[in-house]
């Protein structure tokens, strides 16, 4: 009989099937109990697979926090300045970056009850939620560079932050009754009113990007002005 041949695809299959089974278990048991206190046994068994499998696949902490937080994400557009862009003033910007943050605290809402008070437990998840702050202060200048240019006050960016974030989501969701897109809609009108209030900041304009206390000679050069 002649020796059976080795099939590196049909291998690759199994792994890639396995693999998604246990990202599978881990989305569903980060969800249901959190990530501190999930085990490897536990996922094991959730996925039907010995627990050095488990291992095998996700070696470190950090590999299974990537593979669920990629799984959840992979169920939303990616979210990127470039999108707000296409607005021409910032209040249309603070509309749309309301409604998509929104849409997106209730996708991942399961986790983020859980997760966001447990990074002081596990630094590796910790990482993610310091990129995930990040990008949204990243969105909230973005939407704010029509009115203040690339510098927009700080205390504007704060109070927007905490009126998108999970937190406000939360309250107006889940302890005052608001679907989704009434919540987003509550603080959409909230954020105009208050960009409203504030003057434009002379940054945003291409001469005011000038230093202060310089002039713009022929050319384009800057020249000291008077002290």
């Amino acid at each position: 009989m002649a020796p059976r041949r080795y099939d590196r695809r049909r291998r690759d299959e199994v792994m890639a099937a396995t693999r998604e089974r246990i990202v599978g278990a881990v989305v569903a048991l980060h969800a249901e109990l959190g990530p501190s206190r999930t085990t490897y046994a536990m996922i094991a068994g959730r996925a039907d697979v010995a627990v050095p499998t488990v291992y095998k696949h996700f070696p470190k902490l950090a590999g299974l926090f990537a593979a669920c937080i990629g799984h959840v994400s992979a169920q939303v557009p990616p979210l990127s300045p470039d999108a707000l862009s296409r607005h021409p003033d910032a209040a249309a910007r603070l509309t749309d970056l309301a409604r998509v943050l929104f849409e997106r605290h209730q996708l991942f809402a399961p986790w983020l009850r859980w997760s966001r008070h447990e990074t002081h437990l596990l630094p590796d998840m910790a990482v993610y939620f310091t990129k995930m702050r990040e990008r949204h202060v990243r969105l909230i200048r973005e939407a704010l560079e029509p009115a203040h240019g690339s510098q927009p006050p700080a205390k504007l960016v704060a109070v927007i932050e905490a009126l998108t974030g999970f937190d406000a989501w939360q309250t107006l969701t889940r302890d005052n009754g608001l679907s989704a897109s009434e919540a987003a809609e509550a603080v959409a009108d909230t954020l105009r009113a208050l960009v409203g209030r504030i003057p434009a900041s002379r940054a945003a304009t291409p001469q005011s990007r000038a230093r202060p206390g310089a002039r713009i000679a022929r050319g384009g050069r800057r020249r000291p002005g008077p002290h």
